[in-house]
């Protein structure tokens, strides 16, 4: 059914299952993945900060690992900096350069109140997304 699948990572150990999930799923369908970390701008004291570099490739090639671990197959990663559309953004013209069929991301379980004033990745996508999304909770 699903034959190219963006995956979001981002390090967390929310994002850890969404790694899995999306390994899991390549091994069962045979899907070929891409994996997508976007380095998001932090909150300083003065002015926002940068990740620090090389933290995408290295959470890209731990996520690969872990891919080829449960059997899965990876055909790219992407590691981007934040535009002005947020890591949302950068999921969705990603999805439609690989013409991928459907966006796997998590959840960060900051609750109703939180996510409804501060959005998130996954909520952002599911308003009008380029394909399917499939977001994998933050709990067990």
């Amino acid at each position: 059914m699903f034959e190219k699948v963006v995956v979001g990572v981002d390090g967390s150990d929310a994002g850890a299952a969404v790694v899995e999930a999306a390994a899991r799923l390549s091994a069962s369908t045979g899907a070929a993945l891409v994996l997508v970390h976007v380095a998001e701008l932090g909150h300083g004291r003065t002015a926002p900060t940068r990740e620090a570099p090389g933290v995408g490739q290295e959470l890209l090639a731990e996520a690969e690992a872990k891919v080829k671990q449960l059997g899965g197959a990876v055909v790219g990663v992407v590691d981007e900096e934040v535009g002005l559309r947020g890591p949302a953004g950068v999921l969705e013209d990603v999805a439609l350069a690989q013409k991928a069929d459907l966006i796997v991301v998590g959840t960060r379980g900051r609750g109703v109140w939180v996510g409804a004033v501060l959005g998130s990745v996954s909520q952002r996508l599911l308003h009008n997304p380029p394909c399917a999304v499939l977001v994998i909770p933050n709990h067990p």
